[in-house]
Protein backbone atom coordinates (compact mmCIF):
# COMPACT_ATOMS: atom_id res chain seq x y z
CA UNK A 1 0.00 0.00 0.00
CA UNK A 2 1.85 3.54 -1.32
CA UNK A 3 1.88 5.97 1.48
CA UNK A 4 2.04 9.68 1.02
CA UNK A 5 4.45 11.42 2.97
CA UNK A 6 3.32 15.21 4.10
CA UNK A 7 5.77 16.84 5.28
CA UNK A 8 5.46 19.59 8.53
CA UNK A 9 4.40 22.85 8.25
CA UNK A 10 7.23 24.11 9.26
CA UNK A 11 9.56 22.03 6.86
CA UNK A 12 11.98 24.04 4.66
CA UNK A 13 11.21 27.57 6.12
CA UNK A 14 14.11 28.25 8.45
CA UNK A 15 15.99 29.93 5.47
CA UNK A 16 13.03 32.00 4.61
CA UNK A 17 12.71 33.51 8.31
CA UNK A 18 16.24 33.81 8.76
CA UNK A 19 16.50 35.58 5.47
CA UNK A 20 13.20 38.10 6.81
CA UNK A 21 14.60 38.33 9.97
CA UNK A 22 18.02 39.49 8.32
CA UNK A 23 15.42 41.91 5.89
CA UNK A 24 13.32 43.44 8.99
CA UNK A 25 16.63 44.23 10.75
CA UNK A 26 17.72 45.75 8.21
CA UNK A 27 15.02 47.76 7.36
CA UNK A 28 15.24 48.36 10.73
CA UNK A 29 18.88 50.02 10.55
CA UNK A 30 18.00 51.97 7.72
CA UNK A 31 14.72 53.32 9.13
CA UNK A 32 16.83 54.94 12.10
CA UNK A 33 20.54 55.11 11.09
CA UNK A 34 20.10 58.79 10.86
CA UNK A 35 18.01 59.38 13.98
CA UNK A 36 20.84 57.41 15.63
CA UNK A 37 23.62 59.23 13.55
CA UNK A 38 22.20 62.38 15.23
CA UNK A 39 22.09 61.05 18.71
CA UNK A 40 25.91 59.86 18.22
CA UNK A 41 26.75 63.31 16.99
CA UNK A 42 25.86 65.27 19.67
CA UNK A 43 27.15 62.37 22.45
CA UNK A 44 30.31 63.10 20.44
CA UNK A 45 30.27 66.92 20.35
CA UNK A 46 29.76 66.96 24.04
CA UNK A 47 32.04 65.18 24.86
CA UNK A 48 34.93 66.81 22.73
CA UNK A 49 33.34 70.51 22.46
CA UNK A 50 32.68 72.44 26.12
CA UNK A 51 30.13 74.52 24.33
CA UNK A 52 27.89 71.37 23.45
CA UNK A 53 27.59 70.81 27.11
CA UNK A 54 25.36 73.90 27.69
CA UNK A 55 21.29 74.32 27.42
CA UNK A 56 21.95 77.49 25.63
CA UNK A 57 23.44 76.47 22.82
CA UNK A 58 20.86 73.55 21.51
CA UNK A 59 18.62 75.97 22.39
CA UNK A 60 20.44 78.95 20.02
CA UNK A 61 20.65 76.22 17.24
CA UNK A 62 16.78 75.09 17.58
CA UNK A 63 15.96 78.61 17.03
CA UNK A 64 18.36 79.62 14.27
CA UNK A 65 17.08 76.73 12.45
CA UNK A 66 13.28 77.09 12.22
CA UNK A 67 13.09 79.00 9.51
CA UNK A 68 15.19 76.95 7.75
CA UNK A 69 13.18 73.74 9.06
CA UNK A 70 9.72 75.33 8.23
CA UNK A 71 11.18 76.18 4.62
CA UNK A 72 11.90 72.46 4.56
CA UNK A 73 8.98 70.97 5.23
CA UNK A 74 6.97 73.74 2.65
CA UNK A 75 9.30 71.60 0.15
CA UNK A 76 8.25 68.10 0.65
CA UNK A 77 4.76 69.50 0.04
CA UNK A 78 5.52 69.68 -3.53
CA UNK A 79 8.02 67.13 -3.53
CA UNK A 80 6.39 64.42 -1.91
CA UNK A 81 4.23 64.41 -5.65
CA UNK A 82 7.47 64.07 -7.87
CA UNK A 83 7.77 67.40 -8.03
CA UNK A 84 10.01 70.76 -7.27
CA UNK A 85 9.03 74.02 -5.73
CA UNK A 86 12.60 76.16 -5.74
CA UNK A 87 10.75 79.57 -5.40
CA UNK A 88 9.62 78.93 -1.67
CA UNK A 89 12.79 80.81 -0.26
CA UNK A 90 12.24 83.60 -2.86
CA UNK A 91 8.36 83.75 -1.84
CA UNK A 92 9.20 84.08 1.41
CA UNK A 93 11.06 87.11 0.75
CA UNK A 94 8.95 88.73 -1.49
CA UNK A 95 6.02 88.66 0.66
CA UNK A 96 8.07 89.64 3.72
CA UNK A 97 9.02 92.75 1.49
CA UNK A 98 5.48 93.87 0.66
CA UNK A 99 4.25 93.31 4.47
CA UNK A 100 7.66 95.46 5.08
CA UNK A 101 7.33 98.29 2.95
CA UNK A 102 3.16 98.54 3.17
CA UNK A 103 3.21 98.29 6.84
CA UNK A 104 6.34 100.67 7.64
CA UNK A 105 4.36 103.28 5.31
CA UNK A 106 1.20 103.36 7.22
CA UNK A 107 -1.02 100.10 6.02
CA UNK A 108 -2.67 98.18 8.42
CA UNK A 109 -1.18 94.70 8.76
CA UNK A 110 -4.78 93.77 8.58
CA UNK A 111 -4.55 94.56 4.79
CA UNK A 112 -0.58 93.49 3.93
CA UNK A 113 -0.75 90.42 5.61
CA UNK A 114 -3.82 89.42 3.46
CA UNK A 115 -1.95 90.73 0.35
CA UNK A 116 1.37 88.69 1.45
CA UNK A 117 -0.61 85.34 1.52
CA UNK A 118 -2.02 86.57 -1.80
CA UNK A 119 0.93 86.52 -3.22
CA UNK A 120 1.75 83.53 -2.25
CA UNK A 121 -1.10 81.66 -3.60
CA UNK A 122 -0.59 83.69 -6.86
CA UNK A 123 2.87 82.58 -7.18
CA UNK A 124 1.74 78.71 -6.55
CA UNK A 125 -0.86 79.05 -9.49
CA UNK A 126 1.61 80.55 -11.82
CA UNK A 127 3.98 77.46 -11.05
CA UNK A 128 0.94 75.34 -11.31
CA UNK A 129 0.16 76.48 -14.18
CA UNK A 130 3.51 76.30 -16.00
CA UNK A 131 3.91 72.72 -14.20
CA UNK A 132 0.76 70.86 -14.49
CA UNK A 133 -1.03 72.23 -17.58
CA UNK A 134 1.70 72.97 -19.58
CA UNK A 135 4.21 70.54 -18.58
CA UNK A 136 7.11 72.63 -18.73
CA UNK A 137 9.91 70.82 -16.35
CA UNK A 138 9.18 71.80 -12.54
CA UNK A 139 12.73 72.58 -11.47
CA UNK A 140 12.86 74.90 -14.71
CA UNK A 141 9.94 76.53 -14.01
CA UNK A 142 10.13 77.23 -10.20
CA UNK A 143 13.69 78.46 -10.92
CA UNK A 144 12.24 80.96 -13.57
CA UNK A 145 9.65 82.22 -10.77
CA UNK A 146 12.59 82.15 -8.12
CA UNK A 147 14.38 84.72 -10.09
CA UNK A 148 11.19 86.98 -10.99
CA UNK A 149 10.50 86.92 -7.59
CA UNK A 150 13.93 87.92 -6.51
CA UNK A 151 13.34 90.73 -9.29
CA UNK A 152 10.24 91.33 -7.92
CA UNK A 153 11.72 91.68 -4.14
CA UNK A 154 13.87 94.67 -5.40
CA UNK A 155 11.33 96.50 -6.86
CA UNK A 156 8.93 96.07 -3.59
CA UNK A 157 12.01 97.51 -1.87
CA UNK A 158 13.67 99.82 -4.23
CA UNK A 159 16.85 97.93 -3.13
CA UNK A 160 17.08 98.74 0.09
CA UNK A 161 16.31 96.97 3.45
CA UNK A 162 13.47 97.62 4.61
CA UNK A 163 13.61 98.05 8.58
CA UNK A 164 10.84 99.26 11.22
CA UNK A 165 8.63 96.37 12.09
CA UNK A 166 6.04 96.63 14.83
CA UNK A 167 6.10 95.50 18.07
CA UNK A 168 3.01 92.91 16.87
CA UNK A 169 5.06 91.53 13.99
CA UNK A 170 8.04 90.80 16.48
CA UNK A 171 6.03 89.44 18.89
CA UNK A 172 4.08 87.00 16.56
CA UNK A 173 7.94 85.33 15.68
CA UNK A 174 9.52 86.33 18.80
CA UNK A 175 7.35 86.20 21.83
CA UNK A 176 8.17 82.62 23.82
CA UNK A 177 6.70 80.06 25.72
CA UNK A 178 8.39 77.68 27.75
CA UNK A 179 11.25 79.84 26.82
CA UNK A 180 11.53 78.84 22.93
CA UNK A 181 10.19 81.41 20.62
CA UNK A 182 6.71 80.94 18.62
CA UNK A 183 8.70 80.54 15.71
CA UNK A 184 10.26 77.59 16.85
CA UNK A 185 6.59 76.50 17.78
CA UNK A 186 5.85 77.01 14.38
CA UNK A 187 7.42 74.71 12.86
CA UNK A 188 6.85 71.73 15.52
CA UNK A 189 3.22 72.23 14.68
CA UNK A 190 3.88 72.27 11.31
CA UNK A 191 5.60 68.72 11.55
CA UNK A 192 3.02 67.34 13.44
CA UNK A 193 0.28 68.95 10.87
CA UNK A 194 2.32 67.04 7.58
CA UNK A 195 2.95 63.97 9.41
CA UNK A 196 -0.61 63.54 10.14
CA UNK A 197 -1.68 64.30 6.84
CA UNK A 198 1.08 62.22 4.99
CA UNK A 199 0.29 59.05 7.09
CA UNK A 200 -2.99 59.23 8.18
CA UNK A 201 -5.39 60.29 5.36
CA UNK A 202 -6.25 59.57 2.10
CA UNK A 203 -4.58 62.80 0.46
CA UNK A 204 -1.05 62.15 1.87
CA UNK A 205 -1.56 58.83 0.07
CA UNK A 206 -2.55 59.76 -2.70
CA UNK A 207 -0.07 62.23 -2.80
CA UNK A 208 2.55 59.29 -2.44
CA UNK A 209 1.03 57.67 -5.31
CA UNK A 210 1.18 60.31 -7.43
CA UNK A 211 4.87 60.42 -6.67
CA UNK A 212 5.26 56.92 -7.38
CA UNK A 213 3.55 56.53 -10.70
CA UNK A 214 1.33 59.62 -11.90
CA UNK A 215 0.09 57.87 -14.90
CA UNK A 216 -0.91 54.68 -12.58
CA UNK A 217 -2.44 57.48 -10.10
CA UNK A 218 -4.55 58.84 -13.10
CA UNK A 219 -5.68 55.21 -14.14
CA UNK A 220 -6.74 54.77 -10.58
CA UNK A 221 -9.11 57.59 -10.71
CA UNK A 222 -7.10 59.99 -8.29
CA UNK A 223 -6.99 63.47 -9.59
CA UNK A 224 -3.80 64.30 -10.00
CA UNK A 225 -3.60 67.38 -11.62
CA UNK A 226 -6.02 69.00 -9.33
CA UNK A 227 -3.85 67.51 -6.04
CA UNK A 228 -0.54 68.66 -7.50
CA UNK A 229 -2.06 72.23 -8.67
CA UNK A 230 -3.17 72.25 -4.61
CA UNK A 231 0.01 71.26 -3.60
CA UNK A 232 1.73 74.03 -5.46
CA UNK A 233 -0.97 76.44 -3.90
CA UNK A 234 -0.55 75.34 -0.67
CA UNK A 235 3.71 75.64 -0.95
CA UNK A 236 3.32 79.07 -2.16
CA UNK A 237 0.90 80.06 1.34
CA UNK A 238 3.01 78.51 3.70
CA UNK A 239 6.02 80.26 2.03
CA UNK A 240 4.09 83.44 2.53
CA UNK A 241 3.20 82.94 6.03
CA UNK A 242 6.95 82.15 6.57
CA UNK A 243 7.21 85.61 5.28
CA UNK A 244 4.80 87.20 7.88
CA UNK A 245 7.32 85.00 10.44
CA UNK A 246 10.58 86.31 8.91
CA UNK A 247 9.98 90.08 8.80
CA UNK A 248 8.60 89.84 12.70
CA UNK A 249 11.87 87.56 13.39
CA UNK A 250 14.52 89.85 11.74
CA UNK A 251 12.23 93.04 12.09
CA UNK A 252 13.61 93.42 8.69
CA UNK A 253 13.95 92.17 5.31
CA UNK A 254 16.92 92.31 2.57
CA UNK A 255 15.66 91.56 -1.11
CA UNK A 256 18.48 89.81 -1.49
CA UNK A 257 18.00 86.88 1.40
CA UNK A 258 16.57 84.79 -0.49
CA UNK A 259 19.41 83.03 -1.66
CA UNK A 260 20.69 82.35 1.55
CA UNK A 261 17.76 79.95 2.41
CA UNK A 262 17.47 78.18 -1.25
CA UNK A 263 19.76 75.55 -0.86
CA UNK A 264 19.38 74.30 2.76
CA UNK A 265 15.62 73.50 2.67
CA UNK A 266 16.36 70.93 0.11
CA UNK A 267 19.40 69.42 1.51
CA UNK A 268 17.21 68.01 4.96
CA UNK A 269 14.13 67.12 2.92
CA UNK A 270 16.26 65.10 0.68
CA UNK A 271 18.05 63.80 3.22
CA UNK A 272 15.03 63.45 5.55
CA UNK A 273 13.70 61.06 2.91
CA UNK A 274 16.47 58.60 3.76
CA UNK A 275 15.07 58.01 6.97
CA UNK A 276 11.72 56.82 9.47
CA UNK A 277 9.59 56.40 6.24
CA UNK A 278 12.48 55.35 3.79
CA UNK A 279 12.61 56.34 0.41
CA UNK A 280 9.52 59.19 1.44
CA UNK A 281 9.37 62.84 1.75
CA UNK A 282 7.67 63.01 5.17
CA UNK A 283 8.26 65.61 8.53
CA UNK A 284 10.01 63.32 10.97
CA UNK A 285 12.74 62.38 8.90
CA UNK A 286 13.68 66.29 7.82
CA UNK A 287 13.29 67.59 11.30
CA UNK A 288 15.81 64.89 12.02
CA UNK A 289 18.12 65.70 8.98
CA UNK A 290 18.08 69.45 9.59
CA UNK A 291 19.01 68.99 13.49
CA UNK A 292 21.73 66.18 12.11
CA UNK A 293 23.05 69.43 9.53
CA UNK A 294 23.23 72.15 12.01
CA UNK A 295 25.15 69.86 14.61
CA UNK A 296 27.71 69.29 12.38
CA UNK A 297 27.87 72.68 10.99
CA UNK A 298 27.93 74.21 14.52
CA UNK A 299 30.91 72.02 15.86
CA UNK A 300 32.92 73.20 12.24
CA UNK A 301 31.85 76.41 13.17
CA UNK A 302 33.36 76.26 16.87
CA UNK A 303 36.67 74.70 15.78
CA UNK A 304 37.57 77.27 13.43
CA UNK A 305 36.23 76.46 10.17
CA UNK A 306 35.71 79.41 8.21
CA UNK A 307 32.76 80.90 6.95
CA UNK A 308 32.24 78.89 3.28
CA UNK A 309 32.84 75.33 4.70
CA UNK A 310 28.79 76.05 5.74
CA UNK A 311 27.79 76.28 1.61
CA UNK A 312 30.46 73.47 1.12
CA UNK A 313 28.62 71.32 3.72
CA UNK A 314 25.18 72.20 2.39
CA UNK A 315 26.25 71.17 -1.42
CA UNK A 316 27.78 68.12 -0.44
CA UNK A 317 25.07 67.21 2.29
CA UNK A 318 22.39 67.85 -1.24
CA UNK A 319 24.55 65.83 -3.13
CA UNK A 320 24.48 62.57 -1.15
CA UNK A 321 21.29 62.62 0.28
CA UNK A 322 19.71 63.02 -3.12
CA UNK A 323 21.98 59.58 -3.90
CA UNK A 324 20.75 58.15 -0.90
CA UNK A 325 17.16 58.93 -1.69
CA UNK A 326 17.63 57.50 -5.12
CA UNK A 327 19.10 54.29 -3.82
CA UNK A 328 16.47 53.89 -0.94
CA UNK A 329 13.46 55.01 -3.22
CA UNK A 330 15.51 51.74 -6.27
CA UNK A 331 15.55 49.41 -3.15
CA UNK A 332 11.78 49.71 -1.78
CA UNK A 333 10.72 49.52 -5.08
CA UNK A 334 12.16 46.49 -5.70
CA UNK A 335 11.31 44.96 -2.56
CA UNK A 336 7.86 45.87 -3.32
CA UNK A 337 8.22 43.40 -6.72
Amino acid sequence: MATSTTAPAGSGTPEKSAARRKTDVSGLFEKWALVGALVVLVAVCMATIPQFRTASLFTTMLNAQSLVLLLALTATVVLRMGDFDLSISQTMVASAAVIGQLTTNGTSPAVAIPLALALGACVGLVNALLVVRIGVDSFVATLGSYTALAGLSYLITDSRIVAGASDGFINFSRSQIAGIPLITWYAWILVIVLWYVYQRTPLGRYSLFIGGNRNAATLAGIPVNRIRTGAYVVSGLLAAFLGVCFFGYFGAVDPSAGGQYMLQPFAAAFLGSTAITVGRFNAWGTIAALYLLTVGITALQILGAETWVTNLFYGLALMLSVAAAKIAGRRRAGGAK
